[in-house]
């Protein structure tokens, strides 16, 4: 049984696929499903047939040890797809889990090979999708192995403020994102000590507020600065100065 995609779920990274194959992705979701908040959906290693949209939420992927320790690798927010790179692996080996209830449509494997199967330029669209989710990736890498402290988190919280805004999801003033402390120190390889610090000197320097799942941006051409972001990295397909 299939279902229509909702009309507003053509957003963020989404966004760019050519309407053609976004008709052909209406005709194949399957379902439209929600999820409980900090609820497991795919476990590292796990069989997986199908891929997930993001339509409403925040989502992640993370890596954890054999004592629990968890590391974010990924943050997904609305038009993402979460996992369309288990397509050609069959599996992961990370977990995902939500944040936030979260919402999301479902493509069925088979449904996608066969629109691959069919067209080249489709393949190349939905393979850029991942390509892009893997330069994501590697700046995350780079961000963790380069950048200190404050600058990190607010290299993070400036490509999280482009990409929500890009979503529709924040505007110039900011943002929701409700992570906690223990969650930013997960994306930032910092402690939750340490992460209380860096939000206070960023508050102080009076480049944002992060607050109640809640980020005030203050000075944007500030914040981006500091963080030595350039938005190259998320191959967006216009222009766009993160500063202005």
């Amino acid at each position: 049984m299939n279902v229509k995609l909702p009309p507003e779920a053509k957003i963020g990274m989404v966004a760019r696929l050519p309407d053609e194959l976004w008709s052909k992705l209406d005709r194949v979701c399957s379902d439209v499903v929600e999820w409980d908040a900090r609820e497991v959906v795919t476990r590292a290693s796990q069989p997986i047939n199908q891929s997930a949209l993001l339509l409403n939420g925040v989502m992640t992927r993370h890596i954890a040890d054999k004592d629990g320790h968890r590391q974010m690798v990924a943050l997904q927010v609305p038009g993402d797809f979460v996992d369309l790179h288990s397509l050609p692996l069959g599996r992961l080996d990370h977990d995902v889990s939500t944040i936030t209830r979260s919402r999301a449509a479902i493509f069925p494997h088979d449904a996608l090979k066969q629109i691959i199967a069919e067209s080249e330029d489709d393949a190349r669209a939905l393979w850029a999708l991942t390509m892009i989710d893997a330069s994501i990736h590697r700046h995350w890498t780079f961000r963790l192995g380069r950048l200190r402290a404050t600058a990190g988190m607010a290299n993070f919280l400036s490509e999280l403020a482009l990409r929500n805004e890009l979503n529709g999801r924040g505007d110039t003033k900011g943002f929701d994102l409700p992570l906690t402390q223990q969650e930013l120190a997960e994306v930032c390889g910092l402690s939750p000590m340490h992460v209380h610090r860096v939000l206070r000197d960023l508050r102080e320097g009076g480049l944002c507020s992060v607050k109640h799942g809640r980020v005030e941006i203050l000075d944007r051409a500030g914040l981006v600065r500091t963080g030595n972001f350039d938005p190259q990295y998320l191959y967006l397909p216009w222009s766009s100065d993160p500063a202005s």
